[in-house]
C-alpha cells in the first residue's frame, strides 16, 4: 500500500495556481499528481494507492475516481478538517492492510529504486526508512543528521544559513504500528511532532542519487516543465 499526501492548501503556490490544489498543478499539460502515480505504477510492490485529500478534495477525487489505467486501485481518504501530515497518514492507514506502508508527498518527486528501498528497510529492521537527498542549500527544507549505518539522529529546522546536507525528500516506508498511539482525527505534523518521538525506535536514511524536485514555490513550479 502507498499513501500520497495530497491535502495541503499550497499557500505559497497560490500566486500562480488559484483554481485547483497544488497536486493538480499542470506540468507539460498533465497534473503533477499524474507524474507521482506514473512513478508508483512502475513498481510491482504497489498494489493499492490511498490519496489523502483535503483542500479542494472534490477536484482530486473527480480527476482520479474510477481510473483504471494503473496497475493499482486508487482509494481516497478525505479530511473534513486539516489534520496535518501526521494526522492525514493516520486517517489514511485505515484503508491499508500491509505491515509496512509507503508514504510520499503529492507535490514532490524523487527518483528512487522502490525495490531497493524496501529491501534496505527490511534488512535494517527499521521502524521507518526515509528517502534523503543531498542538497547544496538545505535552508528551505531543514537537514537530517546521520549516525552509524545511516541512522537518523536528529532533524535540524529550516535556517537562512546556506549549508550543505541531507534533506527529507518526502518519501518513506514505515511500520504501521508507529501510528498506533496517534489519536484518530488529531491534527499533528509528521515532520515536526512525530518524527522526533520516533527517532529512538530506529529511523534510517536511504540516500537517493536521482533527481529531485518539489513544486511548493512559484520558482520551483516554474522549473518543473524543463525538469521533466
Amino acid at each position: 500500500y502507498a499513501i500520497i499526501l495530497a491535502g495541503g492548501p499550497g499557500t505559497r503556490l497560490r500566486k500562480v495556481i488559484t483554481d485547483r490544489p497544488k497536486v493538480l498543478a499542470p506540468v507539460n499539460g498533465r497534473p503533477f499528481l499524474d507524474i507521482v502515480l506514473d512513478f508508483l505504477d512502475k513498481s510491482p510492490h504497489v498494489g493499492k494507492v490511498v490519496i489523502a485529500v483535503g483542500y479542494m478534495a472534490e477536484k482530486v477525487i473527480r480527476e482520479y475516481e474510477g481510473r483504471c489505467d494503473y496497475n493499482f486501485k486508487i482509494l481516497f481518504s478525505d479530511e473534513r478538517e486539516p489534520l496535518g501530515t501526521g494526522g492525514a497518514v493516520k486517517k489514511a492507514l485505515r484503508f491499508t492492510e500491509t505491515e509496512d506502508v509507503l508514504a510520499l508527498n503529492g507535490d514532490s518527486y524523487v527518483e528512487t529504486d522502490l525495490e531497493d528501498l524496501l529491501r534496505t528497510h527490511k534488512e535494517k529492521k527499521a521502524a521507518m526508512t526515509m528517502v534523503l537527498k543531498d542538497m547544496e542549500d538545505t535552508g528551505r527544507y531543514g537537514r537530517a543528521r546521520l549516525g552509524n549505518g545511516l541512522r537518523i539522529i536528529s532533524f535540524e529546522e529550516k535556517s537562512p544559513v546556506q549549508e550543505r546536507g541531507y534533506i527529507n525528500a518526502g518519501m518513506s516506508i514505515f511500520a504501521r504500528e508507529l501510528f498506533d498511539d496517534v489519536k484518530d482525527n488529531r491534527a499533528i505534523s509528521l515532520e515536526r511532532e512525530l518524527l522526533p518521538l520516533l527517532l529512538g525506535k530506529g529511523v534510517y536514511g536511504y540516500i537517493s542519487r536521482g533527481k529531485f524536485i518539489d513544486i511548493g514555490t512559484p520558482e520551483m513550479y516554474a522549473a518543473a516543465a524543463r525538469f521533466f
